[in-house]
């Protein structure tokens, strides 16, 4: 394996060799600035989140006397950081250092009294019962498009996939989360086989607690009926969205063009582009949905952009173009690394069902730096 990576990497350098060769020579100058600091001097410096000194690393029964990690870029465990830590004792963590809530101010379940009286109601605790702490759970609301399914991903791994409604809304849950840090990314695939850009979120998913990501709008998904057309033909751009919403398409030329239209009841539209004033070069198209929900004005995030090329001939296409900016460069590597081992929306370059080596391979091959 080593020495497969050890013999890409030759590839890929000598591929860029070879552009550097006929390129043209450009001079830079770079400043670099460095920042220096000493984890345990009970100093905070440069990125340090924390630094208790000599102390460092220990656990602490209380957010008041919390410790900072080892490295100076997190908290060390304690009893208030709503992360269970059974290895110190804790059998609860309710993030508070609160008694009479179930969990008590040291992180032990307690046993709360009945209240007296008449036998026993939903707020009173039982400890071993089902009801001890709620499970953690993860919820992703949005919208997508009428009978599109859902993706859902982790961290850039899939977690599960959902079928939204004939409206286009969709409902995600799970109870298989890890309290803490995490990216949550979720994107669809219409009826007709089109994907839409994945849309990602990094949030704090919080131990025995609900956390609920609403509002997961997804873009519209595009696509055009021809990659190429003669000065003064039309080129017709069309997808899938929330049902009714108004569709805004974006054409790229050194001046830019605005098209609307309104969606159908059933998520789809499509905008003629006049290709008469665009200049004879490539071009591309994205798009927006925009529309009222609840009484408030929601716009989408854009689209991927498909290239188009006005003139005569075809121009050249590189598949490898992920971002769709007319080149092949760290952009559209980072996109590539981002999906790797997964089967989309992007980077599977030769449509074989993942993104793996022949995906890189294609990229390397098309690179134009």
């Amino acid at each position: 394996m080593f020495r497969f990576f050890k013999t890409s990497v030759f590839l890929y350098l000598l591929l860029l060799g070879a552009k550097e060769v006929l390129a043209q020579t450009v001079e830079y100058t770079a400043t670099t600035t460095l920042s220096i600091s000493i984890c345990g001097n009970s100093i905070r410096e440069g990125s340090e989140v924390c630094d208790t000194g000599s102390i460092n690393g220990q656990y602490s029964t209380s957010t008041a006397n919390r410790t900072c990690a080892n490295n100076c870029l997190a908290w060390a465990p304690y009893c208030g950081d709503s992360v269970t830590q059974p290895s110190f004792g804790e059998n609860c963590d309710d993030g508070n250092n609160t008694s009479m809530d179930r969990c008590s101010n040291v992180c032990q379940i307690e046993d709360l009294p009945s209240g007296g009286g008449g036998g026993g109601g939903a707020g009173n605790y039982v400890p071993g019962s089902p009801s001890a702490l709620p499970e953690t759970k993860l919820v992703v609301e949005g919208k997508a498009y009428p009978q599109a399914s859902v993706s859902i991903l982790r961290d850039g791994a899939a977690v599960g996939v959902v079928k939204a409604d004939s409206k286009g809304n969709f409902s995600f849950s799970t109870t298989q989360i890890t309290p803490g840090v995490t990216t949550i990314g979720y994107w669809a695939q219409d009826d007709a086989g089109l994907r839409s850009v994945a849309i990602t979120t990094t949030l704090t998913v919080t131990a025995n607690a609900v956390t609920t990501i609403s509002g997961a709008y997804l873009p519209p998904t595009i696509n055009l009926d021809k990659k190429s057309a003669k000065k003064g033909e039309l080129i017709t751009a069309f997808g899938s969205t929330i049902p009714t919403a108004k569709v805004v398409g974006y054409i790229n030329s050194p001046q830019q063009f605005i098209k609307e239209t309104t969606a159908t009841e059933n998520g789809k539209w499509s905008i003629k582009i006049d290709t008469s004033p665009l200049t004879e070069e490539f071009h591309t198209v994205k798009a927006i949905f925009q529309t009222y929900l609840n009484g408030n004005l929601v716009r989408s995030a854009f689209s991927q952009a498909i290239p188009f090329f006005v003139g005569t001939g075809t121009g050249k296409f590189l598949s490898a173009d992920l971002n769709k900016d007319g080149k092949v460069n760290l952009a559209d590597f980072s996109i590539l690394l981002f999906y790797w081992g997964s089967r989309g929306p992007m980077g599977d370059i030769n449509d074989d069902g993942k993104v793996s080596l022949p995906d890189f391979s294609i990229m390397l091959a098309q690179w134009t730096g």
